[in-house]
């Protein structure tokens, strides 16, 4: 390489650097981390337990007083329920049920009639716990909110709802395939003016149905406008809060366009009122998402709110929630449905909808990434899965088939390196005879160039063309469901998380980063010696040295699956130079054979032409 290829592949290192920093977020203390969230896991298990011991122990009471209080405060009636406790949740005994098919366990609860909690069947959190997505906070989703007719604001989740299910009924619908679960809520105890909640599922599906149904709601509703409501993020499942939270987002599909909410400043409410046709809203983490897709007819607007708070340990959370706005075409009788899918973020999934769902999968550089991930990676890696149920084996041979198809590039920038290899005792001399006066070195250079057929960005160029697939492949070994928690070997237990050897007693300087990557390490090794096979210029040696280290020491925070696919490539490229620089170089006729003048050349001729011109004319 000459100087200005070094300079450019200088650049491109730079580059992917700054870049990898700022979407990796290594600098976090991870063993605190993990003691944390195993304190938040188990406080949340504990807070569980007593939760359920309460509700177990609690007896059903007539609370005349507390019923009172409950109608001031809403500005509305709410009848009794069968048992006759009051419909404000602050005096009434919760009633919970479960809905079990192949792909969830839901826990539902005649308080607002909602959805109190998710378990996602075949999955686990980093510490073996089933994943349970309605957050436990809050808890109670799928709710509704509208304006009273005094101008009071009702959420549904603070109410008691009418149910006929016994308590911890449990209805599994892969034997029970025709079983609607449905709560009902009168107003004014008047059975002429109600809201109905109707939940259907099916049998192996993440996706289930709820209708709501309003009995004269022009005499309770003061605006005919009301919203269903998801209101709070889903829980965090992964090893590390802060590297997941940068996945979770609230969206809103409208007339083509996603709407998104982004995390933005820390403890600052942001709220985003659209309107138009609605086709969904979603909320997602890094694994995970609820979409409320509305079936009937389209939403007629969106409701979206975001929150950035600090967790213990540096790490942090997005808090959102997510509403579609519905216009009440009939002041007698107003019925919508709704789909709502709680599910994986698989692309398969997604994209089986028809409805652009995929396009919550967000990737850094979007514009790019997106396409070579959706099209290309995935869809190859799933059929390779057909054929290799190891997903490490499925990464090896997508690596080897990578390096097959890049190998033109390669084969290029191979020849152009050891062409410019055989220059550079002519490019010191024309650098020494013309040291003095910079235009007709460059021009002396070009010309050297032009008459030995070489492309001087030959070298660089292919490095280029693979930085796409690069942050694509990042993209995907750091977000696809497909790899999470998927095993490889010994110690390589989650291709989609670092493989921690072991942890340092310190952090490394600037990197922030205590833990060592085997497979990184291994990567940072393979590299090392590819730069010691290439680099041959005695004044190039540092990068031999240099650029090892520092990618090493950045892989160590990425994914496991990342690491293994560039230790096989970078394997496979060093038996290919092996075998083109010992077992079969190339004749000296082959180096000296000309190249076309790449597109650059021609600028760059083009440019110096113009240059010429203009000096003649100012003669």
């Amino acid at each position: 390489m000459d100087k200005k290829s070094v300079i450019g592949f200088v650049v491109i290192g730079v580059i992917l650097v700054v870049w990898m920093v700022w979407t990796s977020k290594m600098q976090k203390p991870v063993e605190q981390k993990k003691q944390q969230t195993q304190e938040n896991v188990q406080d949340t298990t504990k807070q569980k337990v007593q939760e359920t011991k309460q509700v177990e122990v609690q007896k059903t009471e007539n609370d005349s007083a507390k019923q009172n209080a409950m109608n001031d405060r809403y500005g509305i009636y709410f009848s009794l329920n069968a048992a006759g406790s009051a419909n404000d949740s602050s005096a009434a005994k919760e009633k919970v049920m479960y809905v079990d098919n192949a792909k969830y366990r839901f826990v539902f609860s005649d308080f607002g009639g909602s959805l109190k909690e998710v378990y996602m069947k075949g999955f686990k959190t980093w510490d073996g716990h089933p994943v349970q997505l309605v957050d436990w906070k809050r808890d109670r989703e799928l709710n509704l909110l509208f304006t009273s007719k005094d101008g009071k604001s009702i959420n549904t989740r603070e109410l008691v709802f009418n149910s006929v299910y016994r308590e911890h009924q449990a209805v599994d619908i892969e034997k029970d395939t025709s079983f609607t679960l449905k709560y009902e809520l009168l107003v004014n105890g008047d059975s002429s003016k109600k809201i109905i909640k109707s939940y259907k599922f099916k049998p192996d599906s993440y996706e289930f149905s709820v209708a709501y149904e309003f009995v004269n709601p022009g005499q309770f509703i003061a605006d005919g406008k009301y919203q269903v409501v998801w209101g709070s993020s889903l829980n965090l499942t992964e090893y590390r809060s802060d590297e997941e939270a940068q996945f979770s987002e609230a969206f809103a599909f409208m007339g083509g366009e996603l709407e998104q909410m982004t995390p933005k400043d820390f403890d600052k409410e942001v709220n985003n009122d659209l309107n138009g046709n609605t086709d969904y809203v979603s909320l997602r983490n890094k694994y995970f998402g609820v979409f409320i897709i509305p079936d009937s007819r389209k939403g007629d607007g969106a409701y979206l709110t975001e929150n950035k708070i600090h967790l213990p340990n540096d790490g942090s959370r997005h808090l959102f929630s997510a509403a579609v706005k519905m216009d009440i075409k009939n002041g007698a009788s107003e019925k919508s449905t709704f789909r709502i899918l709680i599910t994986p973020i698989d692309y398969k999934i997604l994209k089986s909808y028809d409805l652009e769902l995929e396009k919550t999968m967000r990737f850094s550089l979007d514009f790019i990434v997106r396409p070579i991930a959706q099209y290309m990676i995935i869809p190859f890696f799933n059929f390779l899965h057909l054929f290799i149920s190891n997903w490490g084996l499925v990464i090896i041979v997508f690596a080897i088939v990578l390096k097959i198809l890049l190998n033109p590039l390669t084969k290029k920038q191979t020849q152009s390196m050891q062409k410019m290899g055989t220059l550079n005792p002519k490019i010191t001399a024309i650098k020494e005879k013309y040291k003095d006066d910079p235009q007709k070195m460059n021009s002396a250079v070009m010309k050297l160039y032009k008459e030995e057929g070489i492309n001087p960005m030959g070298g660089c160029l292919p490095l280029l063309l693979q930085l796409p697939i690069l942050y694509a492949l990042f993209a995907v070994f750091r977000s696809t469901i497909e790899l999470r928690q998927a095993e490889f070997i010994w110690w390589i237990k989650d291709l989609s998380a670092p493989d921690v050897l072991f942890h340092l007693p310190f952090k490394i300087p600037l990197f922030g980063i205590d833990q060592i990557s085997g497979l990184a390490t291994l990567m940072g090794i393979t590299m090392f010696i590819q730069q010691k096979m290439t680099v041959t210029d005695p004044k190039q040696k540092s990068m031999v040295y240099m650029m090892p280290v520092l990618m090493t020491l950045l892989f160590f925070s990425l994914p496991s699956g990342l690491n293994l696919y560039y230790f096989v490539f970078n394997l496979l490229s060093i038996g290919q130079q092996y075998y083109t620089t010992k077992i079969r170089p190339p004749k000296p006729e082959e180096i000296k054979k000309p190249i076309k003048p790449s597109f650059m050349q021609r600028m760059m001729e083009k440019m110096q032409q113009q240059q010429k011109q203009i000096q003649k004319r100012k003669r």
